[in-house]
């Protein structure tokens, strides 16, 4: 089970949730869904006060580099014996980093 829950999934399950609910009361007044509706738009106005952290991935990247020696220009070497080329790595990471992003939107 996931340890965090995606913000922008369950606001947009209680969104949806409130309007059915201002929805039915449009057409027929029931003050149970009324206060279902009620309490729906306060945790909508909770969760909104939640800020989502936002990541720098270049300062990410950095701090896993530290350590690692130059080796040309174009690549690190890890003390280990591990090498990389940094420009195709960043363009890795960069690429899952909006994928992972993209994901927890729901898109």
């Amino acid at each position: 089970m996931a340890q965090y829950i995606d913000k922008y999934a369950l606001v947009a399950e209680i969104e949806k949730r409130f309007d059915e609910y201002s929805s039915s009361i449009l057409k027929h007044y029931d003050a149970c869904t009324e206060a279902r509706a009620s309490e729906l738009g306060k945790i909508l106005v909770i969760l909104n006060t939640l800020e989502v952290k936002e990541v720098n991935l270049e300062e990410i990247l950095k701090e896993y580099f530290k350590g690692w020696e130059v080796n040309g220009d174009l690549g690190l070497v890890k003390p280990d014996g591990w090498s990389c080329i940094v420009k195709d790595l960043y363009i890795v990471a960069k690429h899952f980093f909006k994928l992972g992003l993209m994901a927890q939107k729901g898109e």
